[in-house]
């Protein structure tokens, strides 16, 4: 029946030959001679019974059936080391069902025992050296035991020797050894270890040429041993060749292969060490894709399924990390949750899954800072380190990561005790980390700044000198070119110049000057070994070092960083992606770039700075719409190819890439390939630029525009760049007569924000922090005492009093705006004013401001003193516009010889509050427009606005908008059917449209995360084909707007002939001026400055 059963596989052949066996052995009583042999015949096949069904009952007894054959066979019974082997064969089965570490013991005793019977060169002594080995091999792994690994390499090498070539068993005698040097090195670091680890496997791949069904196993050990080469070298060609080779042995196992699973996993764990490596974003999206269809082959249960679904949750946090996709982080824990609930109690990999859980929730909450997930995070780390008592090989990674998570619960409530617990366990981290552990370096990097925390916060200085020495050990272990080198480099520069500002020591700031030297060498030569996020924060970092020691390349530094920044955004990323990396430390950039232009006397530079710093997103995309008419007549085929690239990026930068957990693999994967086809799409738009500028009179093809160019946009009116950095705050003027003007300013970024603060309260409804409004107040009435001339200061308060004298209450908005506005006189708009030699005129010039940081939030155009008995103001002077950046207004595009003006008005939008004046609106702008130039909607639905978009030139929006900080061509006007979204605008050819008119609700509302980016709704509109847009700073009073908009275009239409017999073009280009008048008319009626100051002007006057 086994013969059978081993010929057909038929089951019920197995079951019956197990119940014969139970029947003939109650005929074979002990001590009949062959008992012993028919309880190890019963037991092999409950053991192949086990093989089938699973059934764990069947292995037990099959190994309490060895135990009684042995007793059977005493030493020196001929068949006891069979028996022994039996047994073994056995346990070793269930140990690796249950991990049970007494199983593991157990058989490699027996396998001993069983070597011990046997004599030299004994047929079995080969496979007992070597199963005793590989056992006392995986109890190292699983227990850390260092003399497990020294008597397993022994064994091996003892094995080895048996089978000189050309014996057929020696290929796997080597990858035996190979094998567990490379464990060795993995706990000790000897690089001999991992160099012979590659030599042997090399010798063994020789011998097992395609195709020998062992040489993909092999090719993927001799490519996980090249790239932890590579991870300690830096040697790329070491990564080059473990790729090549996992590939190879892909090949050799086509689906369905039983272990094609294995090697899909080892391609994408390279694959991401590359992306590590290169930031090749192709790298990353391939791994996640590979890593999906190794989950697809293994369904539940199998036994791999937990180990995919942790690798893919990894790779999914490597790419959040990068561009901070929600979705890939919720994705990442959900697919860390089902590892876990695959992996009982007692299984060996449930450590590492807590472990991996334990991190993902840890960056959420970083993200979104909910405290549950950090207190979750923490206690799923002290879980793990349980599970990982010592010596357990990962017990210091468990230590470290604790640590870390206990760091920041420390940093957010300031508990003590959780700090003190962090220092102890990145110490006992350490000691077991022993040089030259891989791991050290980060180890120690980690004490420092954790030793840094504690500094700031006790002033204890043992642990700045303690901190400093560390980041010195930690560079030491980070030799060139390490991926954390730069942050070695950086962390030491930094606690070095806090050892300084303590005590002036002049040695610090040399090291300084010497470190930030090779954080500049990092950052302009680790192209091709860093990743662009890696590249710009060497360069980052470089800047701010040589910026604080005044060193001569500061702005080449900067310089350096502000160029990568397109690179980190790049254009085949889609939209939300693009707009994280742009978050990721990368704000206040060009301002502290243009700050230090400003110290040393280079304004002109620090212009060419800010604009190529800011508005990155914006500048990316205008790249994409260029017109390329002059390359076209030189070289018509790269225009095409340009404008074919060009058409698919932004195309593909629309995409969807929202996803649900319920999505299936397929759609994740479809998606991943497109994301992978764009960054394809982007390689080969840089590539063809790249070739364009080797073309005489193109070098400069799509760069960013110098200050001859720029020049350009204040030909007829001046533009006053607000500067905001810590440093101190500036005001550059642009004139075409004098060029680029410093005007230095008596406000500190502490002033601006706290300016911004106050109009904050100011323009809020709701609940407000009263304690917190009164601080801001106290620092804004003392800012006020420093800067204004005290006759001023005097009027003031008296205007002040006067006005509260008769409340029960005082009225604070009033007060905070007058504050303000009083302060933004003082200190911006009247210095700049004095040095444009401007005075107070009936026929006001048009000027520009252009604030960055927290200037942008500030009604710069509204600042002015208006006390009872003395009123100036920024609108006695000149007509203000603003304008996001300075190339916003380089556009020189003809007017139409057709006119239309489109209006939609949407009184009662579902799901918005009722807007009931706006009916007023239309029949105000009805009383002013002729019938035969006006397209009106009531109610529209989205694809009937879009239709008349090519042909209208003002579009005047009355309804509702919606901003979307996190990708801006999301922000939309909410329409009666759903949102009008800027993307749709964008994909319309709009070659009419002058004038926007948003009579909505804050849609010149910036990002405080990202007030160096325009990403509100009137910006957008601005970069969509707009010229110009009146908008609103924030919500503005329902009866307001119909006023408002009867101003305005009763002044653009002030020339229109009685007849309307004949046509007429209202002049766009007096759109500030219109504005300024109408709200100059509101104003007149004595309403609150929230009700007049919130209405703007933005854009350029440049079509002709």
């Amino acid at each position: 029946l086994i013969t059978r059963f081993n010929e057909s596989i038929e089951q019920g052949d197995l079951t019956s030959a197990i119940s014969l066996g139970r029947e003939a052995l109650h005929l074979l009583p002990a001590p009949h001679p062959d008992r012993s042999a028919f309880l190890n015949n019963i037991a092999v096949a409950l053991q192949t019974r086990v093989e089938q069904s699973g059934r764990h009952e069947d292995l037990d007894e099959a190994i309490s059936l060895h135990r009684e054959a042995l007793e059977l066979q005493p030493c020196p019974h001929p068949l006891r080391s069979s028996s022994l082997t039996n047994i073994a064969a056995a346990l070793s089965t269930r140990f690796l069902e249950a991990g049970r570490h007494e199983d593991l013991d157990e058989l490699i005793s027996l396998h001993q025992e069983a070597l011990e019977l046997q004599p030299a060169l004994h047929p079995r002594w080969f496979s007992s050296l070597t199963i005793i080995a590989v056992g006392l091999a995986v109890r190292f792994e699983r227990f850390g035991r260092h003399e497990d690994i020294e008597e397993a390499i022994l064994f091996f090498r003892e094995a080895l020797e048996l089978r000189p070539a050309p014996h057929p068993d020696r290929s796997s005698s080597l990858t035996y050894i190979a094998s567990a040097l490379n464990t060795r090195f993995e706990q000790s670091g000897l690089h001999e270890d991992l160099d012979e680890a590659i030599s042997l496997y090399r010798e063994a791949l020789e011998l097992r040429a395609a195709p020998h069904p062992g040489r993909p196993a092999l090719l993927n050990n001799i490519a996980v041993a090249l790239q932890t080469r590579f991870q300690q070298s830096g040697r790329h060609e070491d990564l080059e060749e473990a790729i090549s080779f996992h590939r190879e042995a892909l090949e050799l196992r086509p689906a369905p292969h039983p272990r094609r699973s294995t090697s899909l996993a080892k391609i994408a764990g390279a694959l991401l060490a590359r992306f590590e490596q290169s930031g090749r974003h192709e790298d990353l999206e391939e791994a996640i894709s590979l890593h999906r269809e190794a989950l697809e082959l293994r369904p539940a249960p199998h036994p791999g399924r937990s180990t995919s679904l942790d690798k893919i949750a990894r790779a999914l946090l490597t790419r959040f990390e990068q561009s901070g996709r929600h979705e890939d982080l919720e994705e990442a824990i959900s697919l860390h949750r089902e590892a876990l609930e695959l992996l009982p109690a007692s299984h060996q990999r449930r450590s590492s899954t807590l472990y991996n859980i334990a991190g993902s929730l840890q960056a959420r909450f970083e993200q979104s800072g909910r405290h549950e997930d950090l207190e979750e995070a923490i206690s799923l780390h002290r879980e793990a380190l349980e599970l990982r008592p010592a010596p357990h090989p990962l017990r210091s990674s468990s230590l470290y990561n604790l640590a870390n998570a206990l760091s920041t619960r420390c940093q957010q409530s300031g508990g003590h005790e959780d700090l003190e617990e962090a220092i102890s366990m990145h110490r006992a981290a350490l000691e077991l980390l022993p040089a030259p552990n891989l791991d050290r370096s980060t180890s120690v990097h980690s004490i420092a700044n954790t030793l840094l925390t504690r500094f700031e916060q006790s002033g204890r200085h043992e642990d700045l000198e303690e901190a400093i020495s560390m980041h010195r050990e930690a560079l030491e272990l980070r030799h060139a070119p390490h991926p954390q080198r730069s942050a070695s480099l950086n962390n030491l520069a930094s606690a070095l110049k806090t050892r300084f500002e303590q005590s002036a020591r002049h040695e610090d700031l040399e090291a300084i000057l010497s470190l930030q030297d090779a954080l500049g060498l990092l950052a302009a030569v680790a192209c091709e070994t860093a990743s662009p996020s890696g590249r710009f924060r060497a360069a980052r970092a470089w800047a701010s070092h040589a910026d604080f020691s005044t060193h001569d390349l500061a702005l080449d530094a900067y310089q350096t960083a502000i160029e990568l920044l397109p690179r980190l955004a790049m254009l085949g990323l889609d939209l939300s992606s693009r707009q994280q990396a742009l978050t990721s430390g990368t704000d206040g950039l060009a301002r502290a770039a243009a700050a230090c232009a400003i110290k040393s006397g280079q304004f002109e530079r620090a212009v060419e700075l800010l604009e190529e710093g800011r508005a990155v997103f914006w500048s990316q995309a205008l790249q994409l719409r260029t017109p390329m008419t002059d390359l076209r007549k030189v070289a018509p085929g790269l225009e095409d190819t340009l404008r074919d690239v060009s058409l698919k990026l932004e195309q593909g930068s629309l995409r969807d890439v929202s996803r649900e957990l319920s999505d299936n693999s397929q759609q994740r994967m479809s998606m991943e390939r497109e994301a992978v086809r764009l960054r394809h799409l982007n390689d080969k738009w840089l590539a063809t630029l790249q070739e364009v500028r080797q073309l005489k009179g193109f070098e400069d093809f799509l760069r960013p525009r110098r200050i001859s160019t720029l020049l350009d946009a204040v030909v007829d009116a001046p533009v006053v760049i607000l500067n905001a950095r810590k440093g101190g705050c500036a005001a550059l003027i642009l004139t075409s007569l004098n060029g680029v003007q410093h005007v230095p300013l008596a406000l500190t970024f502490a002033d601006v924000t706290v300016l911004v603060a106050v109009m904050r309260i100011a323009t809020a409804s709701g609940h407000r922090d009263l304690s917190r409004s009164a601080s801001i107040r106290l620092h804004v009435d003392g800012l006020l005492q420093q800067i204004l001339p005290p006759t001023t200061l005097q009027l003031m308060r008296q205007s002040l009093e006067s006005r509260n004298m008769t409340r029960v209450q005082p009225n604070h908005e009033y007060d905070d705006f007058q504050k303000v506005l009083a302060a933004l006189w003082e200190s911006v708009a009247s210095p700049v004013f004095h040095s444009l030699g401007l005075e107070k005129s009936n026929t006001r010039p048009n000027l520009w401001w252009c604030p960055t940081g927290p200037f942008t939030f500030l009604s710069i155009h509204a600042a002015g003193i208006y006390n009872a008995g003395e009123l100036q103001c920024v609108s006695d002077y000149v007509v203000s516009s603003y304008t996001p950046t300075i190339t916003a207004l380089l556009s020189n595009v003809p007017i139409s010889d057709t006119f239309k003006m489109m209006v939609v008005i949407e009184p009662n939008t579902p799901g918005q509050s009722r807007l009931p004046y706006i009916i007023d609106e239309l029949q105000r702008i009805e009383s002013h427009v002729p019938e035969k130039d006006l397209i009106k909607f009531n109610s529209a639905n989205v694809e009937e606005v879009v239709s008349q978009l090519p042909t209208t030139s003002i579009a005047h929006f009355a309804c509702h908008g919606r901003q979307h900080p996190e990708n801006p061509l999301e922000s939309a006007l909410m329409l009666h059917d759903g949102p009008l979204k800027v993307s749709q605008i964008m994909q319309q050819p709009t070659p009419n449209v002058q004038l926007a008119f948003l009579g909505a609700c804050q849609t010149a509302t910036g990002d405080k995360t990202l007030p160096d980016e325009a990403i509100h709704l009137a910006s957008t509109l601005l970069f969509a084909g707009f010229r110009g847009v009146v908008a609103t700073m924030w919500s503005i009073s329902d009866e307001d707007g119909p006023k408002v908009a009867d101003a305005f275009y009763e002044y653009l239409y002030r020339k229109k002939p009685s007849a309307l017999a004949g046509t007429f073009q209202p002049d766009t280009r007096e759109a500030a001026q219109a504005l300024h008048v109408a709200v100059d008319k509101l104003r007149s009626k004595g309403v609150s400055f929230k009700r007049w100051v919130p209405f703007i002007h933005m854009g350029d006057e440049g079509w002709m």
